[in-house]
């Protein structure tokens, strides 16, 4: 029962918080612009400025696009078609791309979900593997070389830019060294010379996407392995489990991996599921970098085109997303804490 209630008050917790979202979107998008005596109706037809031989045709196409999106309506109204069509996903029409909003996400999203879901599991299997190793190094050798090696070179990693990083590994290993191609399109159609199929297609996918995956999983790597590293450290030489379970002779190396280990995944648990939630805000810059055509490479078109609607659905979809991936997480360390659950 306990679990039933935490789960029901954290979905109406991340319920409210994404209608939040929404309405201030709304002012953000639509009611402001007005305020500061912008025609909002220009921006959702994509009109920055009337041409004077087709000014009548544009009128009337701004015209149009006001009634379908109700920018005529009472504020009121207007709010209650606003949040109806972004909660049932009926996000309108992009000017800049020429497509229905939601049919231009579905083209861009599976790109960012393929850098974002493989430079997480990297990131995490290397966080894990390191961060044990490291601990182990501090926990069992003298010197400590090993933990010291690791720590450097994950502390380092953590306070690289990527607004730094990329551009340089761009122009070392694409644009100078060629060992990477300079985008996705040079490297599913060779320059324009070709058009793979079959496995050779995915193999160029590949090679296109490794470089951004790289840049995603050094960025991603240091502050995980130092987290999990520190944790297991503590939970070894401090928790009182671990000095009652010597006292009784336990073998260290059980105490390590079932008590230890066991215990500083939590936390690390948590920032996994942190680091997914705003995983994809990072990839606006390594996919304009890489011009690498995602989610984020689309938004930021969009943005330079003032693309309303496309801007205003991009925005409830990424707020959509980081709430929908921290309730699994409240619910992921609720299972693996049940202290959480409880309310303790």
């Amino acid at each position: 029962m306990a679990t039933y209630k935490f789960v029901v008050f954290r979905l109406i917790n991340r319920l409210v918080t994404l209608l939040f979202l929404a309405i201030v979107s709304f002012f953000l998008f639509e009611v402001i612009p007005q305020l500061l005596g912008f025609n909002v109706a220009f921006l959702f037809a994509g009109i920055t400025q009337l041409s004077p031989k087709q000014a009548q045709a544009q009128l009337l196409l701004v015209d149009t696009i006001a009634k379908a999106y109700g920018l005529y309506d009472p504020l009121p109204l207007r709010i209650y078609h606003f949040l109806f069509n972004m909660f049932t996903f009926n996000f309108g029409y992009s000017p800049t791309f020429k497509e229905p909003v939601l049919k231009v996400v579905s083209q861009y999203l599976p790109n960012s979900l393929i850098l974002s879901g493989v430079s997480l599991i990297t990131t995490s299997v290397l966080s894990i593997v390191f961060g044990v190793y490291a601990a182990k190094s501090f926990i069992n050798s003298k010197r400590k070389i090993g933990d010291k090696t690791v720590s450097i070179f994950s502390i380092g990693t953590y306070f690289l830019p990527v607004i730094w990083i990329g551009p340089i590994l761009y122009f070392v290993l694409a644009d100078q060294a060629r060992i990477f191609p300079i985008n996705l399109a040079f490297a599913l159609n060779c320059g324009g010379v070709c058009h793979p199929t079959g496995l050779e297609y995915y193999l160029r996918y590949l090679w296109a996407a490794t470089l951004p995956i790289i840049v995603l999983t050094i960025l991603g790597f240091g502050h995980r392995q130092q987290l999990l590293r520190n944790n297991i450290i503590e939970e070894y030489n401090s928790s009182s489990y671990a000095i009652y379970a010597r006292a009784r002779g336990i073998p260290s190396r059980q105490i390590f991996y079932k008590h230890a280990f066991r215990n500083a995944l939590l936390p690390w648990v948590t920032q996994v599921g942190l680091d997914v939630a705003f995983l994809i805000y990072g990839l606006f810059f390594v996919e304009v970098i890489f011009q690498f055509p995602g989610i984020g490479y689309a938004s930021v078109l969009a943005a330079t085109t003032l693309d309303i609607p496309f801007l205003i659905s991009t925005t409830f979809l990424f707020g959509l997303y980081t709430l929908l991936v921290l309730f699994v997480l409240d619910f992921v360390y609720a299972m693996l804490d049940p202290r959480i659950r409880l309310g303790e």
